[in-house]
């Protein structure tokens, strides 16, 4: 009709400024791609490896030691923190998953070709949107956020960057996933919070119980 789009040329405008930027996701991907010296996939692999959802149980187990260790402090100061993590990295995963199955975009080396995949794994799924290592570690930071100081916290940002460019430089996500993921994991830990702090007040409770 007149003077309005036909619903497959409003969905490629979407995407081609919400996710292709106009061109800017691909071109950025290309010159961060270029960042990485021949012999150093290792870094990138080592960085992924940290910011995988594997090492969650750690991040739990290693949150429950630091609240031991710091006594009745601990339990009042990192309760919350914990229920936010284990929430919002439920919420996020389900929420990653469903993004992926619902967008359907395909992966850096399934457009550009096997050359651009760096990895020595095979990806986990042919769909690239949004990134599964950042929306852990987007869960990761906004979960312990509150509990850490100026330090930690730029500590925090700076590993969600190092895991964000490596799956990059890897060749697993464009650089809109990489956002999207952090942005998600983020905004799901937010959601949960009153939920998270309902937990946290109910383990409290319990403790005190004869």
């Amino acid at each position: 009709m007149t003077g309005m789009w036909a619903p497959d040329t409003a969905t490629q405008w979407t995407k081609h400024w919400l996710y292709d930027w106009g061109g800017a996701n691909l071109d950025l991907f290309l010159a961060i791609q270029r960042t990485l010296p021949e012999g150093w996939t290792w870094l990138p692999e080592v960085m992924s490896a940290f910011g995988s959802y594997w090492s969650a149980p750690a991040v739990v187990v290693l949150l429950l030691v630091w609240r031991r260790m710091l006594g009745r402090q601990g339990v009042i100061s990192l309760d919350v923190p914990l229920c936010r993590f284990m929430l919002g990295f439920g919420l996020a995963f389900a929420a990653a998953a469903l993004a992926k199955a619902v967008f359907a975009l395909p992966r850096p080396f399934l457009v550009l070709g096997e050359a651009v995949y760096r990895a020595t794994s095979a990806p986990d799924s042919r769909y690239t949107l949004p990134s599964g290592h950042s929306v852990y570690v987007g869960v990761l930071a906004a979960a312990l956020w509150p509990a850490l100081g100026w330090s930690g916290r730029m500590g925090l940002l700076l590993f969600a960057a190092a895991v964000g460019w490596s799956r990059i430089v890897l060749g697993a996500h464009f650089p809109a996933d990489v956002l999207a993921g952090f942005a998600l994991g983020w905004a799901c830990v937010a959601a949960v919070g009153p939920w998270a702090r309902r937990m946290a007040w109910g383990w409290s409770l319990a403790r005190v119980r004869p």
